[in-house]
């Protein structure tokens, strides 16, 4: 698994600039995107793929254990769409 730091690490590299200032691009690009979503927004990012809100159903479901029937209330999601160049590779 890849984590910010190692993103960070892998862009300054390539960009020429601080690993420091590197991750304050992404994490306020990640920021930014969650920000937008969360305001109902779809955030498109060319050659990655689509993040949208979409809102579920309410429906019952059991309790395995008890096997309770419970009302699982609608909620929104968060969905992401990958891109085409994601993926097919």
């Amino acid at each position: 698994m890849v984590g910010i730091n190692e993103i960070a690490r892998d862009v300054a590299k390539d960009a020429g600039v601080s690993v420091k200032s590197a991750e304050t691009v992404i994490r306020k690009t990640f920021k930014k995107v969650t920000d937008d979503v969360n305001k109902g927004q779809k955030v498109r990012i060319a050659g990655f793929g689509i993040f949208s809100r979409k809102m579920t159903k309410a429906r019952n479901a059991k309790n395995p254990r008890t096997k309770q029937i419970i009302k699982v209330p609608a909620k929104n999601k968060i969905h992401f769409s990958a891109s085409s160049k994601i993926k097919y590779k």
